[in-house]
């Protein structure tokens, strides 16, 4: 790895790792709502900034709507953009039953046809038809927990989502245990047992299509096929007594944040996998990882890194109190620019690790202050020896390289997220 590029969007997150021959290992895009064809700036801005590079990885890293939406619309514009996508598999509990998968299905039958809820869910069921339609099955790859894959030289191993017994919230799984019985009646009219039929062969279907590396087209063709399936009995299936006690409970907003959270914490977790010590090539992002998902891998994490991703765009409620227990040389915190995740935690502004924030309006110590939380910090990368952040080249002239090699696109600093005068005599 030669160097991160944090790019500036104002939805979503798009960090880029840039290999010394001309390669890209691009981790989330630029969010976009759904049905919007024209590409946004922002992802205007993404492609024509790493147009020139030579080869072009993707990795998405949690299945929300929006970062969906916005590689469709990447693909849209190049279908031959990235040489490899890498999509995240659904998780199955301890019994082998991929509720995300199944959650979606009872969203898609049963809920009104518009609105963000059901695109949400939607964009679960699509996302690996969607990314083998636009750029061809053979470019894509659905990963799982230790699953391996390769950029600029470096084996990098996925730590996160693990693909079988993975732990559901009680509240979510119980939510869409009450929905099977709902239909297990033998009383019911045959579509109650034709759509619980099609929904074990849908999931089924899915779980076989992540299981190739490459997808294949056929597998791809499948799962359409049987959602079509399932589309075509949505009429006799609304009209059934038990659609209105599964509409009820899709609809009860303990449960859509209970599925919310669940999207965010079977977020894809990575780091490079150390050959022997200890490097700058030491990196963990953590997506949209929840607390919880952060102590469950606890026992694989090294005691330190050079590069830390803060979760979830940094916001408080994704805190893990591993960070303050693992030594990070640096944090990418990309808290976009509508603030839709709220403040960051003040916890990172708290650690000695050097900040690279995307909008030091999400700060509170920005809000409080006034200035950077790095200014008065010490950074290790310096030329001769350690110092103040305000004694890097990089912040005293706005030009050249930055000794750490992260950088905010576009901008000019590469950590001081203020724009005040550079007084060395302080």
């Amino acid at each position: 790895m030669q160097s991160i590029e944090i790019n500036k969007v104002s939805r979503g997150e798009c960090i880029v790792l840039r290999g010394a021959n001309k390669d890209i290992l691009m981790v989330d895009c630029p969010s976009a709502p759904n049905g919007t064809a024209r590409l946004s700036d922002d992802g205007l801005a993404v492609m024509t900034r790493y147009v020139d590079t030579a080869d072009r990885s993707f990795l998405l890293t949690h299945c929300k709507s929006g970062y969906l939406y916005g590689l469709e619309q990447l693909l849209s514009a190049d279908s031959n953009y990235f040489n490899r996508i890498f999509l995240p598999s659904a998780p199955c509990d301890k019994r082998g039953r991929p509720l995300l998968l199944e959650f979606a299905l009872f969203v898609y039958t049963f809920l009104n046809r518009q609105g963000d809820f059901f695109n949400e869910n939607a964009a679960v069921l699509k996302m690996l038809g969607l990314a083998a339609k636009k750029a061809g099955a053979g470019r894509v790859f659905a990963v799982k927990a230790d699953d391996l894959f390769t950029f600029d030289g470096i084996d990098y191993e996925i730590l996160w989502p693990v693909e079988k017994g993975y732990p559901f919230s009680t509240i979510f799984a119980d939510a869409v245990e009450k929905m099977n019985i709902c239909l297990s009646s033998p009383f019911l009219p045959e579509a109650a047992g034709e759509f619980m039929r099609l929904k074990e062969r849908f999931c089924a279907a899915y779980l076989a299509c992540c299981q190739t590396a490459p997808l294949e087209q056929t597998n791809i063709n499948l799962i359409y096929t049987i959602l079509d399936s399932i589309k075509a009995i949505i009429p006799q299936l609304l009209l059934l007594p038990p659609a209105v006690d599964i509409v009820e409970i899709l609809c009860r907003p303990a449960v859509r944040e209970a599925y919310d959270r669940e999207l965010a914490a079977a977020s894809v977790i990575f780091q490079n996998r150390r050959k022997s010590e200890a490097s700058l090539d030491d990196i963990l992002m953590t997506g949209a990882a929840a607390p919880e998902s952060m102590d469950a891998i606890a026992g694989r994490l090294y005691g330190g890194y050079y590069v830390l991703k803060a979760p979830q765009h940094g916001a408080a409620g994704a805190w893990s109190h591993l960070f303050g227990e693992i030594s990070a040389s640096h944090i990418i915190i990309c808290n976009g620019n509508d603030m839709e995740n709220g403040t960051a935690a003040a916890e990172y502004a708290e650690l000695p690790a050097i900040k690279h924030c995307t909008n030091c309006a999400a700060c509170a110590w920005y809000q409080n202050s006034g200035c950077s939380c790095n200014r008065l910090a010490c950074c290790y990368e310096l030329p001769g020896s350690p110092g103040l952040t305000i004694k890097c080249p990089r912040c005293q002239t706005r030009k050249g390289l930055a000794p750490c090699n992260i950088y905010t696109v576009p901008g000019e600093r590469s950590c001081l997220c203020d724009d005040k005068p550079i007084q060395l005599n302080l």
